[in-house]
């Protein structure tokens, strides 16, 4: 990503500016992005600055020594999947001395699910701002096993299973992306899939499938045999569109940045420690607070609240452009997750309250086709008390998901952020 507008402490006054306006500039940014999945590579030749040194995870950036259970876990299994250390004791120490470098994934063009282990040579999802030439990338989706090194867990299925992406699903889907002239237009699947059950964050069933209809001429292209290991890994969980959900949105959010003085925020994320936004005229400065709160979930069989742990998560990167929990009202087939209907409309309603305005065509059937409100505005986030949603995967204690459900946001980093706006602005 680049920004010129990153103000760090917000000291030092700058002139008045018309907040409305500001923030009426960086929704149309937002709403005119054109978000295209041009290809599949390793992380190395992707992301700007990555390095095989390098491991990336979720949150806003801790030092290693503040990293602790899964998400710890998880950075040591990348250095391992690597071939940088030949046991944990090793990985801590090359983390522990700075030989192995731990990085936040947005500082790299990229969003990761959960703890967000992306290392060198994983392969991502490369996509391109078609107006901006923004980018945004994430890895691929593990699969539905609750062992994943995203989820804090790295053992011999695992690191099987991240070489079969690397060597295998990786260089297929690049191939088949690469051969779509133009590449792959993500918004359109996306405004259609909201229109078909899908909320793009905890629920892409619509979306997975319209991707597949998207690239089935390029599949047809391949030999019998690699078609059927593609459309393999494809269609073996409704999942797969979570990772090109967040990379559209990761390459989306980052066009905010380019509308000085607005009050949107333009990410959010979190790590096993803290939760943090960054917001469009603040920069890329982090305003970190409390993890976040669980309102509602349902865990898979013999699971439950008492297990819990938070590892980290970037995937709120969608509900930054008006998708997931801002979108929830579309999505009632997740009602066992999120509480019922009744909960899911009220919660999504509550989001209009706090959002600078609504989506022009990412759409609400159940509100007569309403657009889903967008722009999270940190003035409205502190004037009402009412923190965004946030529709999460639930890690359990020791790694492995455990569940999925509707998290609230803590209300600290956007009231700081808010006070530092007011420091830096001349706003009454």
């Amino acid at each position: 990503m680049t920004t010129t507008n990153d103000y760090g402490s917000g000291t030092g006054q700058r002139p008045e500016i018309d907040r409305s306006r500001a923030n009426e500039q960086a929704l149309e940014l937002l709403f005119t992005s054109d978000p295209v999945l041009v290809d599949v590579l390793p992380a190395l030749e992707a992301l700007p600055g990555m390095t095989k040194e390098t491991i990336l995870t979720s949150g806003p950036p801790l030092a290693w020594a503040e990293y602790t259970g899964g998400q710890r876990a998880g950075i040591i299994g990348g250095v391992l999947y690597e071939g940088l250390a030949s046991d944990p004791a090793e990985a801590e120490r090359l983390l522990e001395r700075g030989d192995v470098r731990v990085a936040g994934c947005h500082d790299f063009d990229c969003v990761g699910s959960l703890a967000g282990i992306t290392t060198a040579s994983m392969p991502v999802l490369a996509v391109r701002d078609a107006t901006s030439g923004n980018r945004g990338h994430c890895t691929l989706f593990e699969g539905a096993a609750p062992d994943r090194l995203n989820y804090g867990v790295y053992n011999d299925g695992v690191r099987q299973n991240l070489e079969y992406l690397a060597d295998v699903i990786g260089p297929l889907l690049g191939e088949v992306v690469r051969s779509v002239q133009g590449g792959i237009r993500l918004r359109p699947i996306m405004e259609r899939a909201l229109r078909q059950g899908d909320e793009l964050h905890s629920r892409n069933t619509a979306a997975s499938g319209l991707f597949l209809k998207r690239i089935l001429p390029g599949l047809l292209d391949l030999d019998g045999a690699r078609a059927r290991t593609l459309v393999s890994y494809l269609t073996s969980d409704d999942y797969f569109f979570l990772r090109a959900s967040m990379a559209a949105s990761k390459s989306m959010a980052d066009r905010m940045y380019g509308a000085d003085g607005a009050s949107i925020v333009t990410a959010m994320s979190f790590s096993c420690k803290e939760f943090g936004i960054r917001v469009a005229g603040l920069g890329t400065r982090w305003f970190r607070g409390p993890l976040p709160e669980i309102e509602t979930a349902h865990f898979l069989p013999g699971r439950g609240r008492d297990e819990i742990e938070l590892m980290g998560g970037e995937s709120l990167i969608t509900e930054v452009c008006g998708l997931g929990a801002f979108a929830q009202a579309a999505a009632f087939p997740l009602q066992a997750y999120q509480g019922g209907p009744e909960v899911m409309i009220r919660r999504n309603l509550d989001m209009y309250e706090i959002t600078a305005g609504v989506h022009p065509s990412f759409l609400i059937p159940y509100f007569g086709y309403r657009g889903t409100p967008t722009g999270i505005d940190i003035a409205r986030v502190v004037a009402t008390g009412i923190a965004p949603a946030l529709d999460v995967g639930i890690a359990g204690k020791g790694g492995g998901q455990i569940g999925a459900g509707s998290f609230r946001a803590p209300l600290q980093p956007f009231a700081d952020a808010w006070a530092a706006y007011r420091r830096l602005f001349s706003h009454p």
